[in-house]
């Protein structure tokens, strides 16, 4: 599930953020709407269409809706992460031969890749810990996720409560790891899109004219993620 919700969340994210045509915003709306719905509230109907259609109690019946539900966040974050990103990448990847798919996969992929990490972790605690829809869904013993296999220490008439919560332990621990792991990665992953500006620099007169034969220029830098003032970048670029 986490596997298809960050490819594509990154694949519809990077279209709507960079392919202009008729209804792009419309349909970004649309994927956004899928955050102000409740889960929960469509757990009955998405009972029925899996009953009907012969989709519950198999390996892939989870993926559906888990991918489904983590795609809207997935491409909200990827979508403004991209919008960061410089056009000057793309064309440049253009003139020297690259299309669309190469240009996305081989050029913008890498450089999103706080933001997939981001994304990644964040989906992994939802679908480790979704326990609603697993219930519902999967009747099928073999299939049950851990949440669901905690259940079975529990009876009818008596409860075995110290190997109910020595499972728990071993359950919760790979995401509280997971989580103080890549904590950091986390945080820089949500904000990543959101700390680069562009600053505009008049160059050296001198050192332009050896250049370009113009007397003058003024041009503009983009800083994504750096902690850099504007002193420090006329200093790197000796510019005024």
């Amino acid at each position: 599930s986490v596997f298809f919700i960050v490819l594509f969340g990154f694949i519809v994210g990077y279209i709507l953020a960079r392919v202009k045509f008729k209804g792009n915003r419309l349909l970004f709306g649309v994927f956004l709407t899928g955050m102000l719905i409740p889960q929960h509230s469509l757990l009955v109907p998405i009972y029925v269409v899996f009953k009907k259609f012969g989709l519950s109690n198999h390996w892939f019946t989870l993926v559906i809706p888990y991918v489904a539900f983590g795609l809207p966040i997935a491409i909200f974050l990827v979508e403004g992460f991209v919008k960061t990103i410089p056009t000057e990448l793309e064309q440049a990847a253009a003139i020297d031969g690259c299309g669309f798919s190469k240009t996305m996969f081989s050029i913008i992929m890498p450089i999103c890749r706080p933001i997939m990490v981001t994304v990644a972790i964040i989906q992994s605690f939802g679908c480790w810990n979704e326990f609603s829809f697993a219930l519902v869904l999967i009747k099928n013993v073999s299939l049950q996720t851990v949440p669901l296999a905690l259940t079975q220490f529990k009876g009818q008439f008596a409860s075995d409560y110290p190997k109910q919560m020595a499972a728990m332990l071993i359950t919760m621990s790979p995401i509280v790891i997971l989580y103080f792991a890549f904590s950091k990665q986390i945080i820089e992953g949500m904000v990543a899109g959101a700390d680069g500006e562009w600053i505009y620099f008049d160059m050296v007169p001198e050192e332009h004219e050896v250049r370009t034969g113009a007397p003058e220029y003024t041009g503009r830098i983009c800083v994504i993620g750096a902690e850099l003032n504007e002193d420090k970048l006329a200093e790197l670029f000796k510019v005024k």
